[in-house]
């Protein structure tokens, strides 16, 4: 394991499977402190540290964990407001907030003969 942890190619996937460390919680690589954010055995201590990283997504990971005081968890997602609709609706999925936009209405029935009529004006 101590190999692929010191490979930064497999270091992100390697958390995952290791026992966290605090050199974790403050590695360069963004990927790793995210795979750090989910870990099952992840100590208190870290998950305050991590709740503080400058990435919103690693932020967003903390605030989603079921281990989360929730005075925390409220902190944390003000600091994941954002102008952007899209980066907000995907960080809501990890918390298990989002909505989804309400499906289409189903159109009218039509006759055949309705149906024929609209194509013909349509040109088809």
């Amino acid at each position: 394991m101590s190999g692929l942890l010191a490979d930064p190619a497999t270091r992100a996937v390697a958390v995952r499977h290791a026992k966290p460390s605090a050199d974790m919680v403050t590695d360069p690589d963004v990927e790793v402190r995210l795979a750090l954010a989910d870990h099952p055995a992840l100590q208190a201590s870290m998950r305050d540290q991590l709740a503080e990283d400058p990435d919103i997504f690693v932020r967003n990971a903390i605030a989603a964990r079921v281990d989360t005081p929730a005075a925390l968890r409220d902190d944390l997602v003000t600091t994941l407001e954002t102008d952007d609709p899209r980066l907000e609706w995907f960080l809501s999925f990890a918390r298990q907030t989002h909505a989804c936009p309400p499906p289409a209405p189903t159109p009218e029935a039509r006759s055949r003969e309705q149906a024929e009529e609209l194509l013909a004006r349509a040109g088809l």
